[in-house]
């Protein structure tokens, strides 16, 4: 009994290595991507908008450093131009948003009312500001 336990127990520390090595580098990928992913949103939304859509044309297009430096004043150009553009049309979008926000609350029971609330609280604290979103708070939208 003794040598069948001794003969096992190599194995069941060498299985027991592995594993904890496995869980460790796929919670190191996990953090990394994370840090990667949130030094993304540091910057402006029409920045990280750009960074993204850069970042995808390099991994799949093989980029020159010329490029992607051409690229950069493209995307710098046409984000501020887009940004007047969403910004003449931020009035009719935020009267949609409203009109659908009160269309579905109609709908609702009372209790998916407050629960629907809950969650749409939370998605906006969770969201970067970006496009066609309002700079007021959650309570001066009448939801």
């Amino acid at each position: 009994m003794t040598s069948a336990s001794s003969r096992w127990k190599p194995a069941a520390i060498l299985a027991a290595v592995f594993l904890f090595g496995g869980v460790a580098g796929a919670a190191l990928g996990r953090m990394t991507a994370i840090r990667d992913l949130q030094s993304s949103f540091r910057g402006p939304p029409t920045e990280a908008r750009a960074h993204f859509r850069l970042e995808a044309m390099r991994r799949h297009l093989d980029l020159t450093g010329d490029q992607v430096r051409r690229l950069e004043v493209v995307f710098t150009e046409t984000e501020a131009e887009r940004e007047k553009l969403l910004d003449a049309c931020r009035p009719g979008l935020d009267a949609l948003r409203d009109e659908t926000s009160a269309r579905v609350k109609e709908i609702l029971t009372p209790e998916q009312r407050a629960r629907h609330e809950e969650l749409e609280a939370e998605r906006r604290r969770r969201s970067p500001r970006g496009p066609g979103r309002r700079d007021r708070d959650a309570g001066s939208r009448g939801e």
